[in-house]
């Protein structure tokens, strides 16, 4: 094993090893107490032969022990009795660091041990970040009462809730006892029909006839008078007089004060 560390610091380059000579070699590295032999490794890797296929095991090999040790000194260092979660998350910061490194392989500024001084440096901010630029609580904002968040249960909630207002409504109005047979009769074959048979898509703009626009803006649901006629055997004058005179009763009985819905 020593002499193929001489032979990688000689030449500066990765010696040619099969799979088991080089688990060894990183098993060496990532346990020994040489911490100036770690350096000088993970510098050849990074260097000099940072395309070889097991440049970047040599690398974290030689870089992660460095992790682990500085994480545990600068959480000694920031915390008076500092926790085994603090401790992990700037080791866990310190190696995203060092991965990061190697992946972008910045050049190396002319001074007197570059390498070592980047290397720590890189460490060191990622211990930093992975202690206090965490990402569990990213986009979380605070409220004052729970109540008024609107999560997908609520949303789910109130949706059920109108469809079941709004079906009990047509119920009501369907049925109500009071209407004129022509009229109730006509808001039964409506309900009868149903949304798919009952109405039709329709063009409309800000602006004009919307059956003679040219250039349909929007489209929007209303009542298919031409099927509602046909349902009932009547002609389509009799399916609009009935609407305009039950509108106008259920008007006022159901929305007297105008805040249920618009009457036109």
């Amino acid at each position: 094993m020593l002499i193929t560390i001489s032979d990688l610091l000689g030449s500066k380059k990765i010696p040619r090893l099969d799979s088991v000579q080089m688990s060894a070699l990183l098993q060496h590295l990532f346990k020994t107490r040489d911490w100036a032999l770690r350096f000088q490794v993970a510098e050849v890797a990074y260097r000099y032969e940072h395309d070889h296929p097991n440049a970047q095991d040599l690398f974290l090999a030689c870089a992660l022990p460095l992790a682990q040790y500085g994480a545990k000194r600068k959480a000694e260092k920031l915390f008076v009795s500092p926790s085994d979660w603090q401790i992990e998350v700037m080791y866990d910061g310190a190696v995203s660091a060092a991965i990061e490194m190697f992946r972008d392989n910045p050049p190396l500024a002319e001074m007197p041990n570059a390498f070592r001084r980047f290397l720590v440096r890189a460490l060191h901010r990622g211990m930093l970040c992975g202690c206090f630029n965490r990402k569990e609580n990213y986009r979380i904002r605070t409220v004052g009462d729970m109540r008024t968040v609107r999560t997908r249960k609520t949303v789910l909630r109130s949706t059920i809730e109108r469809e079941l207002i709004a079906k009990d409504l047509l119920d009501q109005v369907t049925n109500y006892p009071c209407l004129r047979p022509p009229l109730h009769s006509t808001l039964q074959c409506i309900a009868a029909l149903g949304p798919d048979f009952a109405l039709k898509e329709h063009a409309y703009t800000t602006a004009g006839d919307p059956d003679r626009c040219k250039r349909e803006w929007h489209r929007r649901p209303i009542l298919d008078f031409e099927a509602i006629a046909q349902a009932m055997g009547v002609e389509i004058e009799d399916v609009h007089y009935n609407l305009r005179q039950a509108r106008t009763a259920l008007h006022k009985i159901f929305n007297a004060d105008g805040r249920l819905f618009l009457i036109h």
